[in-house]
């Protein structure tokens, strides 16, 4: 059988697309980590046996894999579920490129990246050149009209001191959570504040932010 990596979205259940919906429905096996929301494997895949990764790298996330493969071999409907896009650092390239090596097939069905989630709900309106980033891989000084950090709580603090003084940052926590958070700063803010993860961070010209709630 094939192995599918499917993309949730950023949280909110109403997000997911529905071609995820069709493949959750079918599946046997449900993979996911500590960034999907659970409701959705409730309400599209509730006779689905669920296989909790957390929030896993390296050589503990090629078990799972490994895992996986084993069982969709046996015949079984495997599905990683991922948050977002499983394209935009999600692994999912990854994971299908391993699995078709392996001689079994595999789709990457791509969701709503919290990237895009977020430039629509705060109408950051997109121009010129954007690049895209994730902790740890960044570069500061890339040349790009907007650059996206995903995973970047950890490096809030650092991030804002590195601002040029016509830069400022739009961090989003917990997008489309209960608990939403947005805040805008630029390098004149006191560096040392609080986000609680997962945060998503937009650094564009100053000015240029808009809208939002």
């Amino acid at each position: 059988m094939p192995i599918y990596v499917v993309g949730a979205g950023p949280w909110d259940p109403e997000l997911i697309t529905l071609k995820a919906i069709k493949i959750l429905r079918n599946a046997d096996i449900v993979y996911y980590g500590s960034l999907v929301n659970e409701e959705i494997i409730k309400m599209y895949a509730p006779r689905a046996q669920k296989i909790y990764m957390g929030h896993v790298r390296g050589e503990d996330h090629n078990k799972f894999v490994k895992q996986a493969l084993e069982l969709a071999r046996e015949g079984l409907n495997v599905v990683f579920l991922k948050n977002g896009d499983p394209a935009i650092f999600g692994r999912g390239i990854e994971i299908c490129k391993e699995a078709i090596s392996n001689g079994i097939p595999c789709e990457v069905v791509p969701g709503v990246s919290s990237f895009t989630a977020a430039v629509a709900k705060y109408l950051i309106d997109l121009k010129g050149v954007v690049a895209l980033m994730a902790y740890p891989n960044i570069d500061y000084n890339i040349s790009a009209d907007t650059k996206v950090i995903f995973m970047g709580t950890k490096i809030i603090n650092e991030l804002i001191t590195k601002l040029r003084n016509d830069e400022e940052a739009v961090i989003v926590s917990r997008l489309t959570y209960p608990d939403e958070e947005v805040v805008t700063l630029s390098k004149d803010h006191d560096p040392n504040i609080d986000v609680k993860p997962p945060a998503l961070v937009i650094i564009r010209r100053r000015g240029g932010y808009e809208g939002g709630e």
